[in-house]
Parts: structure tokens; C-alpha cells; sequence
């Protein structure tokens, strides 16, 4: 009975876990395997993500940087040699809301407890998707994140490795001469 209480217990726990072990001080440096596909078309890219918090990160790879910060998006385009300035759009969730754990409109279920983790199902219904959490039990690493929305599109980040933030630095970018595009309003 005791067991059975107690593996209960950490199931409940299993996102607080995942959120303990994201929100430390420093951030996490994770390097990710990104697959996306929509409408038969897909897109895969393998990069660093730097996170620190909900409101700063930064993804980078190798034909391009995306970072984030307190609500302004920069895209670096290593390729094209272009720098496009945005602003996230009110009411739109990313996958780094998921992350923080600081979004209301996220609605995060019970976790099951699985031969190769502990598996956090949630659910956006404002955006008709849902998706789950892969983490290992105990430390709340993320392993995968998956996303699924009802019009045929899906999002498979796989975890391949993760550090403390202050272990890996962002690599430096010479952007001078880079074309600037500033499509905020």
C-alpha cells in the first residue's frame, strides 16, 4: 500500500519536478533534435536551446538564431544574412510556455508512470492541441515534448542532452552587415 501511495505521490509531482528542474538558477542549455510537420510538409533542425526563463532564450543552430526576450523576437538568419525583428503575438503559446509552467491556458494532467519515464499529458484548448511531457522520474529531466494539433500538425522535440546554462555559452555571431527587417507595429 505504501508503494502504491508513494508511486501516486511522485506521479502527481512528476511536472513540479520537470518545472524545479527547468526554472534553476543559471537556466539549462539543452540540446535538441526540432521535427516539425504540417499539411505534408516538414521541417527538422538539431540546435542548442538556452533558456533561462519564460521571458529569455535562445535557439540556436546552424542556418539560424531565434531569440527571444520579454516578448520581442529576433531571427537571425545565417544563411540569408538577415536580422528580423518581431513581436510575439498576443494570445499565441510556444512551446517554451509549456516549459515555464507559467501559462494558465495550459492544462496539465495526471502523469503516468511509463517503462521509460514519467509521461505528462496536456492539453490547449484554446488552440485545439495537446500533446505530452516526457521526463525521468525523480530528477524531472525532459527527454521529449510532443505536440499535436487536430488540423495534421505535430511537434517532436527530443532532449538529447542538457547542462546547467552557465556551462555552455551562447557562441558569438559577427551580424555586421547583416540586412535589418523590423516587422513590428
Amino acid at each position: 500500500m505504501f508503494i502504491l501511495i508513494q508511486s501516486l505521490w511522485s506521479q502527481n509531482n512528476a511536472y513540479k519536478k520537470f518545472q524545479a528542474y527547468m526554472n534553476i538558477s543559471g537556466g539549462r542549455t539543452l540540446s535538441i533534435h526540432f521535427y516539425q510537420e504540417q499539411s505534408g510538409r516538414y521541417f527538422e533542425s538539431t540546435g542548442f536551446l538556452y533558456y533561462h526563463d519564460a521571458v529569455d532564450y535562445v535557439f540556436d543552430e546552424q542556418k539560424q538564431r531565434v531569440i527571444y526576450k520579454d516578448g520581442l523576437i529576433t531571427t537571425i538568419n545565417k544563411t540569408t544574412e538577415q536580422i528580423i525583428y518581431d513581436n510575439n503575438i498576443e494570445n499565441d503559446i510556444s512551446v517554451l510556455d509549456i516549459l515555464s509552467g507559467k501559462e494558465d491556458r495550459i492544462r496539465i494532467e495526471e502523469s503516468i508512470l511509463e517503462k521509460n519515464g514519467s509521461k505528462i499529458p496536456f492539453l490547449i484548448s484554446d488552440w485545439d492541441m495537446k500533446g505530452y511531457l516526457l521526463v525521468t522520474p525523480g530528477s524531472g529531466e525532459p527527454r521529449m515534448i510532443t505536440v499535436e494539433s487536430s488540423d495534421d500538425m505535430k511537434i517532436i522535440i527530443k532532449i538529447l542532452s542538457s547542462e546547467l546554462g552557465q556551462h555552455k555559452q551562447i557562441p558569438s555571431l559577427d551580424t555586421a552587415g547583416y540586412e535589418i527587417i523590423d516587422l513590428r507595429e
